[in-house]
């Protein structure tokens, strides 16, 4: 073992054990250290030559190493946040999810360790990029951990300075026994390891950029959950406003001070509309309070003068039993407890404007705010109204929440206090994209795999190139069998006289086509052929075939059909969603279309042609009776002079 290498492993054993002694509560030492410590144990013994203890020990660490890195790019609806922290539940302590399990970085890094130690660390089976990878994450796991963490962070990004010192000194000491096969071979090694590095690093920072994205994402999500309970806010204060407005009008055109029975019967509509007031109140020109809804829980302020007992709101008061204008407090405390906002609105005679008192509105600040989080997504998340000096309401968790939070100003009342989101850290591991570990994982397997590329090329040029020139005649011997293939397949569905679709591609077409109803088939028989063939020869009778082809083949296939070559002298073409109209018309323009061919029999007549047609329209496809249908249609045909299309009598 050289010494440089010993050196090393010795050094990190002590700054494992640290970290192990120094920590307090569960968190991510607790996992790493103990894999670190595994890591160096394994590594002694494989260059102490004990290879098999040294697999028994490294391959369970790895795959336990691995598993975890799996646990960052598992999707939520796979295993939830929720059943990984109820397993982490089971064991002694206050154990987090969060809190304990450790950056993917280090993670990938030890992974990658293990991985050199297993394949011996040789340079046929990628030790040098290996070694490289281990480097660049624990040179970024080294940034993370020293610098400032970024703002919105949803996840760990560091690890504790002793254990990344430990990573280090452990890839040290693996790499000092390579330091006499690199530089034999760095020629060879050079060039792969270069561009492998190059994709490392964007790699690297893909993750990073990725991560930072995702933090921006989650914090935005929270801010846009601020933002939505601070609207509703507004939206909830402006909507009792208003409907207080219409109750202070109500008791403007009756124009006197209302009864108990008045004000509890028309009071009580509003109350139960609006579920944080706590009261509804009547108060005289003097300041007394004379009626108030409910009466439960608020007995003790009827007859009460405001202006003696709540003095810090007499400027407020004011306001509508002096000037006869709209009056509203900040938050304060409520004389029969709890705290809150009182708006005061004037009551007048409508008649001659005279002021009779106000109507006291008291809302409860968390009444009001309960009521809105009711409507939100609020059970993982903090929410707070506070201003410089005191909370004014909390809901959401109490523990367990992350660094940042979101804060907006928010009016209630006269106050302007300050709303804020604060994220618990289940959420954002639950939130949290899997995409940038998932491209850190391949990304960096990636890298590897092309160094390992490109080495083997370089390592084995000469063989390369003679297999090269064995798969340029593999290749081209192949596509010779393709095409021979090709030919074939194309033979086995077309009649090679005419180009067109055999007996096989037509039932092919109509096994494919039966649900194409009404569809319309067409047999057509060249008259008089066998006296073609016997004046003009076999190679006229071809020719005469294959002008018919052609002269029919466009005017079917424009109509969405197929027209096929049957046997001998007859041709099928099928029409789908062809009535018999339309069938009746096509086949006419087939009959004519030879016509017009110019083509003679024996005796100088025009070629003609013979074409029966049957027509279904209802289903299901049956193949035999139609061909029947058509067969007969086409006897008629023939029976009737040839030269003309006989449609059958049945629609099917």
């Amino acid at each position: 073992m050289p010494l440089v290498s010993r050196l090393m492993l010795y050094l990190s054993l002590p700054l494992i054990a640290w970290a192990l002694w120094s920590g307090g509560d569960p968190a991510q030492h607790w996992i790493l250290a103990p894999l670190l410590g595994l890591l160096a144990l394994g590594q002694w013994l494989t260059w102490r030559s004990g290879l098999v203890l040294s697999r028994w020990l490294l391959i369970p660490t790895a795959l336990v190493t691995l598993g975890i890195i799996a646990s960052f790019m598992l999707s939520e609806s796979w295993i939830a946040t929720a059943t990984w922290q109820s397993w982490l539940d089971r064991l002694p302590g206050n154990w987090t999810l969060y809190q304990m399990r450790p950056s993917p970085l280090a993670l990938a890094a030890l992974f990658t360790l293990m991985l050199n130690l297993l394949l011996l660390s040789r340079l046929g089976l990628g030790s040098p990029a290996l070694l490289l990878l281990v480097a660049g994450c624990t040179a970024l796991l080294s940034a993370r951990s020293l610098l400032p963490a970024p703002p919105h962070a949803s996840a760990l990004i560091g690890a504790p300075p002793e254990l990344v010192a430990a990573l280090w000194l452990l890839w040290g000491g693996q790499l000092a026994r390579l330091v006499a096969p690199l530089l034999r071979y760095w020629q060879r090694i050079l060039p792969p390891l270069a561009i492998a590095g190059t994709i490392m690093l964007v790699v690297l920072f893909g993750w990073q950029q990725q991560r930072q994205n995702d933090n921006d994402r989650l914090f935005a999500q929270v801010a846009n959950d601020g933002d939505r309970i601070a609207t509703l806010l507004a939206t909830e204060t402006e909507a009792h406003l208003k409907a207080m407005r219409r109750f202070a009008s109500f008791w403007d055109m009756l124009g006197k001070i209302p009864t108990s029975d008045e004000w509890a019967r028309q009071a009580k509509l509003y109350y139960e509309d609006f579920g944080y007031f706590r009261n509804i109140a009547f108060i005289d020109r003097d300041g007394k309070v004379l009626r108030i809804y409910p009466l439960r829980g608020n007995l003790s302020l009827i007859g009460l003068n405001l202006y003696r007992h709540q003095l810090e709101t007499n400027a407020v008061l004011d306001r509508p039993l002096v000037y006869g204008i709209e009056g509203q407090t900040g938050i304060i405390d409520f004389l029969q407890g709890g705290r809150g906002v009182i708006s005061y609105l004037p009551v007048r005679d409508s008649a001659d404007g005279e002021l009779l008192g106000a109507v006291g509105m008291v809302v409860s600040v968390d009444n009001l705010l309960r009521s809105l989080l009711r409507q939100t997504h609020s059970r993982d998340r903090a929410i707070m109204l506070l201003d410089h000096q005191q909370v004014y309401f909390h809901g959401g968790p109490l523990a367990n929440l992350s660094d940042w939070r979101y804060q907006r100003p928010v009016q209630i009342g006269a106050d302007t206090l300050t709303l804020s989101v604060q994220p618990d850290l289940d959420l954002l591991l639950r939130q949290r994209d899997r995409v940038p570990e998932i491209t850190l994982v391949f990304g960096l397997v990636l890298a590897y795999l092309v160094y390992m590329v490109l080495y083997v090329y370089r390592r084995l040029a000469q063989q390369h190139r003679l297999a090269s020139q064995a798969n340029d005649s593999l290749r081209h011997e192949i596509a010779q069998r393709e095409r021979l293939q090709g030919e074939i397949e194309w033979l086995a569905r077309h009649d090679e006289l005419t180009q067109l679709p055999n007996r096989r591609q037509l039932m092919n077409w109509l096994e494919e086509h039966q649900q194409a109803l009404p569809l319309a088939l067409m047999i057509c028989d060249l008259d008089h052929f066998k006296r073609i063939n016997d004046h003009f020869g076999h190679l006229t009778g071809d020719r005469y075939l294959a002008t018919l082809a052609e002269s029919c083949r466009a005017t079917i296939e424009a109509a969405g059909g197929i027209f096929a070559r049957y046997g001998g002298e007859e041709f099928v073409a099928c029409v789908p969603h062809c009535d018999r109209q339309q069938a009746k018309r096509l086949a006419e323009t087939l009959r004519q279309a030879l016509a017009a061919s110019e083509l003679v029999q024996p005796d100088g007549q025009p070629v003609t042609l013979s074409i029966g047609v049957s027509v279904t329209s209802g289903g299901p496809l049956q193949r035999e009776a139609l061909f029947q249908a058509a067969d007969e249609s086409l006897y008629r045909a023939k029976q009737n002079g040839r030269d003309r299309v006989e449609m059958d009598g049945l629609v099917l």
